[in-house]
């Protein structure tokens, strides 16, 4: 008689589903996955607010910090085992060289097959009516569901579909070799009407803020009183908002004060009454009375002193001004993978990865700038087409040119490793006046 097997679906358990699926994305950062989880946990479960016994874990806050500060430690250990370029970045990439050939790809779309087809279809008919571009004629997608199995081990199913039925079988075909130039395993008997079965670990990376974690609390560790204060009408992130009050030195050291947004400056009072302002320059901290400068991966320390009526440093940080750049961006896709509106810092590779990560959607863009105020922007344009430029407030203009996505990422790695702009190394700028 063969077992049947059952799946645990107490509070608990899907708490850490919810968690690892969210961790394994790649997307957000702590604040929100454990927001996420909190909310499919108890949208579902009716919870005790009470939070007793062991199920109900989930509803005690300290509980489900635990629970996903433990997840993504895990994640981040094996992450530093990954090769070089993993089977989901192979698998981005392809995306893009799919989006550039005029095969519309898009990942994690839409909740299920019926609604991820029918959005990525009229998306694709959308681009197949502008005359620039590259000549759309058909699409490539994979919806939340998919990515779900993939990330618990299982093959990634890729649908397609053509704008014209006699072209099914053939763009099929041209979505499987690429994904194959890309290194990536796909099973397909040639059947147009069959997905496409794509062999993969999946192993996103997690970079920046994404990958920050508080760690343990510890009996009597110094806190502060924090509040903060944003440049423009839209306040400051939620992330930073979960850190207001009363708050513990390892939290915002570890959280939010390495990852403040351009223009955003948190104040700290402690128990003795000494207040600060801080402010980010680049990969630096900008301490107010006394004035001082703190290295952004070591801030723990001084602040705990200082937290406590301790001395600060007598010696300033130093930094090289390279490696890091200030990014904000906009994904238009209801499905891509978000905003930032006020820039956070990036260190060269997670600036390269959202290049390939910023889905083709018109008016999808990402600003990058180096320290200095170098500066260079890009926007997917319909088509799709991608435009890459760098403004010149002195003259009122910018100079430009359409690149490919590899293009793109070059040129944010140069910004961030050199500090200049080399989009004139690709060839001709187009000059656009702001008058």
């Amino acid at each position: 008689m063969s077992e049947v097997r059952q799946i645990d679906d107490s509070p608990l358990a899907r708490a850490r589903r919810h968690t690892a699926v969210m961790v394994a994305s790649g997307r957000g950062g702590f604040v929100e996955i454990r927001r996420g989880t909190w909310e499919a946990v108890h949208g579902l479960s009716g919870h005790d607010p009470s939070g007793t016994g062991p199920e109900a874990a989930p509803a005690d806050p300290a509980a489900l910090d635990a629970l996903v500060d433990r997840a993504l430690h895990d994640h981040l250990h094996r992450q530093r085992l990954w090769p070089a370029r993993t089977d989901s970045e192979r698998l981005t990439r392809a995306f893009r060289a799919l989006d550039e050939s005029g095969i519309l790809a898009r990942e994690d779309c839409s909740c299920c097959d019926r609604c991820a087809r029918s959005a990525v279809q009229a998306e694709a008919e959308a681009h197949s009516a502008v005359a620039e571009g590259p000549n759309v004629r058909g699409y490539a997608f994979f919806h939340e569901r998919d990515a779900e199995s993939a990330m618990g081990g299982g093959s990634l199913w890729i649908g397609f579909g053509a704008l014209h039925e006699i072209r099914h079988a053939a763009v099929g075909d041209e979505i499987a070799q690429t994904l194959r130039a890309h290194g990536l395993t796909v099973t397909w008997d040639g059947d147009p009407d069959r997905k496409l079965e794509v062999g993969l670990d999946w192993r996103r990376r997690r970079w920046d803020r994404g990958a920050a974690r508080p760690g343990v609390p510890v009996d009597g560790e110094p806190e502060v009183e924090v509040a903060y204060t944003g440049p423009g009408p839209f306040g400051v992130p939620e992330w930073m908002d979960h850190y207001q009050g009363r708050v513990t030195v390892r939290e915002l050291a570890r959280m939010v004060l390495p990852w403040l947004p351009g223009g955003c400056a948190a104040t700290l009072t402690s128990d003795r009454g000494h207040v600060i302002a801080v402010e980010r320059d680049a990969d630096l901290l900008r301490v107010s009375r006394p004035r001082r400068l703190l290295a952004r991966e070591r801030l723990e320390e001084p602040l705990s002193r200082w937290a406590v009526g301790g001395c600060w440093p007598t010696e300033d940080a130093s930094s090289p001004r390279t490696g890091v750049l200030d990014v904000k961006y906009s994904d238009t896709c209801g499905t891509g993978i978000g905003f930032v509106e006020y820039p956070e810092p990036m260190e060269t590779a997670a600036a390269c990865d959202l290049v390939h990560r910023l889905t083709p959607a018109e008016g999808s863009f990402a600003v990058f700038d180096a320290p200095g105020g170098t500066v260079v922007q890009m926007v997917w344009e319909a088509g799709p087409r991608l435009w890459m430029e760098s403004p010149s407030p002195e003259e009122s203009l910018s100079r430009g040119r359409h690149v490919t996505a590899s293009e793109a990422e070059e040129m944010v790695r140069i910004l961030a490793e050199e500090g200049r702009v080399a989009l004139a190394d690709l060839g001709a700028l187009a000059v656009t006046s702001w008058r």
